[in-house]
């Protein structure tokens, strides 16, 4: 990677985390920056396989947003499920003893906040690409995000917080 690819690298991910912080990735298209460094803006400057350019500026924004596994991550997940029309709920003692459907629904949950980040990078530019984690997964890239998924997770669960 060139010092140049490399600013540009850095640069977008900390466009972007900082959108993530301030909870505006839904509207990230009309944040201003510098389009000429933005890698999302110009894909085909991506010193590697976009798709795992866009993945990576989304893992490391969804870490910004919800960094640890506390009480507001456990609701989140809970009403995804109630909006899924699923009757379990997770609890914080599951997730932490390892149980399987608690860390399914875990796993699920940050595998749509990926989902959901790669949907609205896509509008980000007129030359942004569109991207899923189907397509993706079709191509032979689903060790990848899974591998992506429990990185995430992982980060999270060091980061055990606000919970009583």
């Amino acid at each position: 990677m060139t010092a140049i690819e490399s600013f540009a690298f850095f640069y977008t991910i900390e466009h972007f985390k900082e959108i993530a912080r301030q909870n505006r990735f839904a509207e990230n298209r009309s944040i201003a920056h510098d389009g000429e460094r933005c890698l999302i803006c110009h894909p085909e400057r991506c010193p590697e396989e976009p798709f795992v350019f866009y993945l990576d500026v989304v893992a490391e924004s969804v870490k910004v947003r919800r960094p640890r596994l506390d009480q507001d991550l456990i609701e989140a997940m809970n009403e995804d499920l109630e909006l899924l029309g699923e009757s379990l709920r997770v609890s914080r003692k599951a997730l932490l003893a390892g149980d399987p459907e608690a860390l399914r629904c875990w796993a699920e949950w940050v595998r749509e906040a990926l989902a959901t980040g790669l949907g609205l990078l896509s509008v980000h530019s007129n030359t942004s690409l569109e991207f899923t984690l189907e397509d993706a997964e079709v191509r032979g890239m689903g060790s990848l995000i899974e591998a992506k998924v429990k990185a995430i997770m992982v980060f999270q669960k060091q980061h055990v917080g606000g919970m009583e």
